[in-house]
């Protein structure tokens, strides 16, 4: 079930990646990148839990927290920055990660407890 996990982490992660570069007014602006990489950093901390996490029970659970957390993370970025325009909709590069941020949090620790427990 890693693999799965890996894909829908790798896809949003190329996808959300794709969107800041054609919303950038400038892509290879540092404050552009310094966006991307921001928005991105979500998928980094899912890799980094599929990759260290050994207990099936525990990686299903992180493969639906990437499909959740991709799935919201896409479909927001996309919203915001292709559906409905607005002079407002850059903001979803500072918003929509830090709503992942704490949704991987609160869910952190109650896969990391699964993870121990099912030893």
């Amino acid at each position: 079930m890693k693999l799965p996990a890996y894909l829908i982490i790798i896809v949003t992660a190329i996808v959300t990646i794709v969107i800041g570069l054609k919303a950038a007014s400038s892509p290879i602006a540092i404050s552009a990148l310094g966006f991307i990489g921001w928005a991105v950093s979500p998928y980094v901390y899912l890799a980094v839990m599929v990759k260290i996490l050994s207990n099936r029970t525990s990686i299903n659970a992180v493969f639906m927290m990437s499909i959740l957390v991709g799935g919201f993370g896409v479909w927001m970025l996309a919203d915001a920055m292709f559906i409905h325009v607005d002079a407002q909709g850059g903001l979803v590069f500072i918003l929509v990660p830090l709503w992942q941020w704490v949704a991987l949090f609160v869910a952190t620790l109650p896969v990391y407890f699964l993870n121990k427990v099912n030893k």
